[in-house]
């Protein structure tokens, strides 16, 4: 079903939203900074213009592949903890460290996004509402969306196919199970 061969990963799918967007802004980016990059060249050169060409240019593209890089790609319940693996590097959560899990029932129009991404590449970072108050997001899709509080106090919500199966081994036991 949306499992990736093992019994204990779990693909995260990207929606069509976040996908189209993704695609959007890489278009909108081409179509601003090919243009721009070009009068820089063909014009005299002036120190002031490319200089700010340049680091408008880093700034943008270090941004949008920084928010790539701690995108998801998948969850594991391996034998001890939750791991989120995205592009570069995993997130563990310890399931002594887990106090609750459920399914997420809220709608994305109540989110308020204090600091993240939403959207490209899927919504990440920061975020306030939907019944969870200020918690951190790894979603591909809504629609695939649960939700993780910590002992701690700290909520994350999380999306990968087949979110419910996975709850429920939080939920009863068995996403400890060894690998």
């Amino acid at each position: 079903m949306g499992n990736m061969g093992d019994d204990n990963v779990y693909k995260v799918s990207k929606s069509r939203t976040v996908r189209c967007v993704t695609v959007g802004v890489w278009v909108l980016l081409v179509a601003v900074f090919v243009p721009s990059w070009y009068m820089v060249f063909v014009e005299p050169f002036i120190l002031v213009p490319f200089v700010i060409m340049l680091l408008t240019t880093l700034s943008v593209f270090g941004i949008l592949f920084y928010y790539y890089l701690i995108s998801p790609r998948s969850i594991e319940l391996a034998a001890d903890a939750l791991v989120l693996r995205r592009v570069w590097g995993t997130k563990s959560f310890r399931y002594a460290d887990i106090a609750e899990a459920a399914l997420w029932q809220g709608k994305p129009s109540h989110m308020f996004r204090m600091w993240g991404c939403g959207a490209f590449c899927g919504y990440i970072g920061w975020f306030s509402g939907g019944g969870l108050g200020s918690h951190f997001e790894y979603v591909g899709d809504y629609a695939d969306a649960f939700y993780i509080r910590l002992r701690s106090g700290r909520t994350y919500l999380l999306s990968c196919d087949c979110a419910g199966q996975v709850v429920g081994r939080l939920n009863d036991g068995t996403g400890k199970a060894a690998v």
